[in-house]
């Protein structure tokens, strides 16, 4: 009766080996090839055609990806950084609820967080960042206070 358990690392191992020396073709001499240890290939013959990968252009293609998040990354934050802009820019109303004060502190993180710009312009948006997150704490407070008494 055939083994019917989960095929063990030896055979995988071995069924890999040979797959490389297949794909290896024949030797010209004689010898036996010299192996170090297991050799593990990967059969790129069942890619389609010219679409397939070879290392330069993966390389180009990763080098054009981290360029374009680079951009998107480097945008510099608005210049002000006083208490009165960022409240406007927060759009900061007394009939906000807890939730949409919430969303605006994420939105405006998403778009000014020291992690998302340049390292010249950190300063600035950990300043930005700082006045942001105390005004919308003040409100979160506010509400709370308006409902402690109400």
């Amino acid at each position: 009766m055939p083994h019917s358990g989960p095929p063990t690392r030896d055979n995988f191992a071995s069924l890999l080996d040979a797959r490389a020396r297949a794909a290896a073709g024949p030797q010209s001499s004689g010898a036996p090839a010299r192996r170090a240890g297991p050799v593990y290939a990967v059969d790129t013959s069942l890619e389609s055609g010219p679409q397939s990968c070879d290392p330069m252009s993966a390389t180009e293609a990763l080098s054009r990806i981290y360029a374009d998040e680079r951009a998107h990354a480097m945008a510099p934050p608005p210049a002000a950084s006083d208490r009165e802009t960022i409240a406007k820019e927060l759009r900061l109303d007394p009939q906000l609820t807890a939730r949409e004060l919430e969303r605006i502190r994420r939105e405006f993180a998403l778009a000014n967080h020291p992690d998302r710009v340049a390292a010249l312009d950190r300063d600035l948006a950990t300043r930005r960042m700082t006045l942001a997150n105390m005004l919308i704490d003040q409100a979160l407070q506010e509400r709370r206070s308006a409902r402690a008494r109400g």
